[in-house]
C-alpha cells in the first residue's frame, strides 16, 4: 500500500465528484493519515491541491492553530524533517481513544494538527427543465388557491316551481346570507301561493354566500278578481262544479253533498252566497254548494218515542239513526219551552234512513198582546207590570202627535198576536204637539240659529216645521235695538193651532211654518247719504249706492210704463229715472228696485242681471234652492263640506269667468245674479228641509 492520504483533502474531493455524478473514489478511512502541520509552508505544499468538504465532518469547534510562541521567544529549535518523517503515525484507533480522552472538545488529536480552509460553496444553478418544473409549480399552487378559497364553488339550483320553504332550506345548508335573498311577489294562475315563478341568476349557476339571488314568487289567485257565475249552477253536476272551482281557485267556494231523495245524485240541491250577489261574485266570495248524494243507504229506523223529551236529545237520536228531524214550534201552557209536545212517525213506526221525522217542540207560554193603541199612559204601565206579559221586552220610542202625551198611538204587531218568551213589543208614545213659545217674547233677541236648531230637534220626533225669512216684512236689516248680527227681531207663526198675536202661542202643528226677521248689525243713526234722480242713471247706478251705502235692495225685473225704465221704492215713496228728487236715506233701507230692460232711455242698460244674494238666502239647502228656482239660477249640489262644518257655501261662477265664495255663517255680502250664472253649492249632510231638498243625498246633483 502506498502512502496514506490526507482524510479531510480526500473526503472534499469525493463529495465534489458525486455532485457531478464521478464515481467515488473515496478509500478505507486507513487509506488516510492526518496531515501534518509545518511551520514553514515548503515548495510541496504550495503544490498541493487542497479541497475542503462542503461540510465539516466532525460537530466539534475547528480552529486553526498556531506555533507557540515560547518556542520562537526561547530560540528553540525544531526537530530535524528528518526525525519528524521518521515517527510512525498513529493508528486510526489510537486517534480515536485519543480523542476521547485528551481533548475536551472530542475532537480527535490528529485534528489539532490540521489547518482547516474555508470553502465557498458554490450557488445552484436550475437547468430549463428546472426552471420548467418550478413554473408549474407555482401554478398549481395559485389555481388551488382560486378554487378553493376565491371562485364561487355554490351551484345554484332550479327552484322554479318550488315553495319558499325550500330555498330557505338550500340557503341554511351552503350558508347563504339571508340579505342576499330578494323575493318580489306577483298574483299568479299558474303556480300556487309561495311557489317560485321565475329567479336571477339562473339555475347551473355558480354563485358565492353574498351573491344576490332575486326570486319572484308566486302570492296565487287574486283574491279580488272578478268570476263570471255560471247561470246554469243548478244544473251542473258535482264534477263539474269541482273542475270549475278548481279551474277558478275559488277559495271560499265549499261543495258538499248529503242524501236527498228529491234530486238525484250527483246534482245541485241548493246554493248560498254571502255578502255578494251573483253579479259581482269574485275569487274570494263565500259560496257553499249542497249537491246531493241520492237517496240514503237501504234500511229501516224503528221510530223511539221523544214525547215530554227535549229537542237535543231527538236530534241526536235522529243523527245517529241517519234520518232528518224538523223542528215545528209551538207556543204551550203545559209543556215546559224546548220539550217535544208530539212527533211524526210516532213510537213504534218503521221509517227508512234518509227520510224525514217531525217534531212539534213547545215555546213555552206565549204573551196575546191586546190592541194598545190608545192607552194612556197609566194603563200601560198596569199592563205591562202584570206577571203573565213579563216575559216580553216592551221597547217604545217618542213623537209628537195631536193624541194626549204619553198615550199609546201606535204597536209593532197587530192585536191578538203571540209573543214568546224575549220577544219585544215596540210601541209608539205621543208626545202631543211642539210648543215653541212659553212667553210672547221668548224668541226676541236670541240669536235666529237657535230658533233653526229647535226646529231640527222637533223635526227628528215626527214633525215638519220650517222657520225662514219669507216676505218683505221679515228680510234682515239693521237695527239699533239689536245690534248683535243674528238676533231675531221678530217672529210669527203659520198653520199654527192659534189666532192670537203672532199665531205661536198655542202648539203648532206638524207642518207649521215660523217666519223671523234677524238683525244685520246696528243701524247708523245719522243720514246715511242721499239718493238722487242720477242714482237712477242706470241698473249698475243703483246697485252701486246699495253696495256702498249699506241698503238693503231687492232687484226685480218688470214690466214698466213706457218711458220708465227704473223705478226705486222705498219707505212708501216710488221714484223713477225720469223724476228729480233728492231723498236722504238711513242706512239699511229697504229698496225696492224694478227695472225693464226693453223699455227706456237707459244707455247702458244691464240685459242679464236680475237678482240679488245675500247671505240669509243660504242659511239652510232649502233656503239656496227656494232662490235657485224663484231667480232661475242654475245650481249644482256637492255633499263634501269637511266633518263637523255645519256651514253651507255656494261657489258662484259669474258669466265672464269669475268665481266667489261665501259662507253662511261668513260676513254680510249682498251679490247681483243674472241667470246665466251658476252656483255650486256644498254642505255638510244637513236634514232636508222639504221634499223638494232631496238632493241631501250623497253625490253631485245638478238642476236643468
Amino acid at each position: 500500500m502506498g502512502d496514506k492520504l490526507d482524510f479531510m483533502s480526500e473526503l472534499a474531493k469525493d463529495v465534489e465528484a458525486k455532485k457531478h455524478g464521478q464515481t467515488s473514489s473515496f478509500g478505507s478511512i486507513n487509506d488516510f493519515v492526518p496531515k501534518e502541520h509545518h511551520p514553514k509552508e515548503t515548495e510541496f505544499d504550495k503544490t498541493q491541491d487542497y479541497e475542503q468538504p462542503s461540510e465539516p465532518v466532525s460537530s466539534a469547534p475547528v480552529s486553526e492553530e498556531k506555533a507557540p510562541a515560547s518556542a520562537v521567544e526561547e530560540g528553540k529549535e525544531e526537530a530535524p524533517e528528518e526525525e519528524k518523517k521518521e515517527e510512525k503515525p498513529k493508528s486510526f484507533e489510537e486517534i480515536y481513544e485519543d480523542s476521547g480522552n485528551n481533548n475536551k472538545d472530542a475532537s480527535p488529536a490528529s485534528f489539532q494538527e490540521e489547518v482547516r480552509v474555508k470553502v465557498e460553496k458554490p450557488k445552484m444553478k436550475l437547468s430549463p427543465v428546472g426552471i420548467g418544473v418550478v413554473a408549474a409549480l407555482i401554478a398549481l399552487i395559485g389555481f388551488l388557491v382560486w378554487f378553493f378559497f376565491i371562485r364561487a364553488n355554490i351551484v345554484l339550483p332550479d327552484f322554479t316551481g318550488k315553495t319558499l320553504s325550500d330555498v330557505s332550506a338550500w340557503a341554511k345548508q351552503n350558508k347563504i346570507a339571508n340579505t342576499s335573498i330578494a323575493p318580489s311577489y306577483e298574483f299568479s294562475m299558474e303556480y300556487d301561493n309561495d311557489v317560485v315563478m321565475s329567479q336571477t341568476p339562473a339555475g347551473g349557476t355558480r354563485v358565492k354566500t353574498d351573491t344576490p339571488i332575486n326570486l319572484v314568487v308566486s302570492k296565487g289567485a287574486d283574491p279580488d278578481e272578478e268570476v263570471a257565475f255560471p247561470s246554469d249552477l243548478k244544473s251542473m253536476t258535482y264534477d263539474e262544479l269541482t273542475a270549475w272551482k278548481n279551474e277558478n281557485k275559488l277559495t271560499k267556494t265549499k261543495i258538499t253533498t248529503e242524501y236527498n231523495t228529491a234530486v238525484p245524485s250527483g246534482e245541485v240541491i241548493s246554493y248560498e252566497l254571502k255578502n255578494t250577489s251573483e253579479n259581482d261574485f269574485r275569487r274570494n266570495s263565500t259560496l257553499t254548494i249542497k249537491t246531493s248524494k241520492g237517496p240514503a243507504p237501504a234500511g229501516q229506523v224503528t221510530v223511539e218515542n221523544y214525547v215530554n223529551k227535549t229537542w237535543n236529545e231527538a236530534v241526536n237520536w235522529a243523527n245517529s239513526k241517519k234520518v232528518h228531524a224538523v223542528k215545528q214550534e209551538v207556543n204551550s201552557d203545559t209543556v215546559e219551552t224546548n220539550y217535544i209536545i208530539s212527533q211524526s212517525p210516532a213510537s213504534g213506526q218503521a221509517m227508512n234512513e234518509g227520510e224525514t221525522i217531525t217534531f212539534v217542540v213547545s215555546k213555552g207560554k206565549g204573551v196575546k198582546i191586546p190592541n194598545l193603541v190608545g192607552y194612556t199612559k197609566e194603563q200601560l204601565e198596569a199592563w205591562k207590570s202584570a206577571k203573565v206579559n213579563s216575559s216580553i221586552t216592551v221597547v217604545t220610542k217618542s213623537v209628537y202627535n195631536e193624541a194626549p202625551a204619553g198615550s199609546v198611538i201606535a204597536q209593532s204587531v197587530s192585536p191578538g198576536t203571540v209573543l214568546d218568551s224575549g220577544d219585544v213589543l215596540l210601541l209608539t208614545i205621543s208626545l202631543y204637539m211642539p210648543i215653541l213659545e212659553t212667553n210672547s217674547r221668548a224668541w226676541i233677541g236670541k240669536d235666529y240659529l237657535e230658533l233653526r236648531a229647535w226646529c231640527d230637534d222637533v223635526n227628528s220626533k215626527g214633525v215638519d216645521i220650517q222657520a225662514g225669512e219669507w216676505g218683505e216684512d221679515f228680510q234682515p236689516i239693521y237695527s239699533d235695538e239689536y245690534p248683535t248680527p243674528g238676533q231675531v227681531i221678530k217672529y210669527a207663526c203659520y198653520y199654527g193651532t192659534s189666532d192670537i198675536a203672532d199665531g205661536c202661542g198655542r202648539p203648532l202643528t206638524a207642518n207649521s211654518r215660523i217666519n223671523y226677521q234677524r238683525s244685520l248689525g246696528p243701524k247708523t243713526v245719522k243720514n246715511a247719504s242721499s239718493i238722487t234722480t242720477e242714482t237712477l242713471a242706470s241698473l249698475q247706478t243703483v246697485i252701486n249706492y246699495c253696495d256702498t251705502n249699506r241698503m238693503t235692495c231687492i232687484i226685480d225685473e218688470t214690466s214698466l210704463p213706457s218711458g220708465v225704465n227704473i223705478r226705486v221704492t222705498y219707505n212708501g215713496i216710488s221714484r223713477t229715472n225720469k223724476d228729480s228728487f233728492q231723498d236722504s236715506l238711513l242706512q239699511g233701507t229697504y229698496i225696492h228696485v224694478e227695472y225693464d230692460r226693453k223699455v227706456g232711455t237707459d244707455p247702458t242698460p244691464d240685459p242679464v242681471k236680475n237678482s240679488v244674494l245675500v247671505r240669509d238666502n243660504i242659511q239652510s239647502l232649502n233656503d239656496i234652492l227656494t232662490f235657485c228656482n224663484t231667480n232661475s239660477i242654475k245650481y249644482t249640489i256637492k255633499d263634501s263640506l269637511s266633518e263637523g262644518d255645519p256651514n253651507v257655501r255656494v261657489t258662484i261662477t259669474f258669466s265672464d269667468g269669475h268665481t266667489e265664495t261665501y259662507d253662511s255663517d261668513g260676513s254680510d255680502f249682498q251679490v247681483l245674479l243674472s241667470s246665466k250664472d251658476k252656483m255650486q253649492i256644498q254642505y255638510k249632510k244637513l236634514p232636508a228641509p222639504t221634499p223638494s231638498a232631496s238632493s241631501e243625498s250623497s253625490g253631485d246633483q245638478e238642476n236643468g
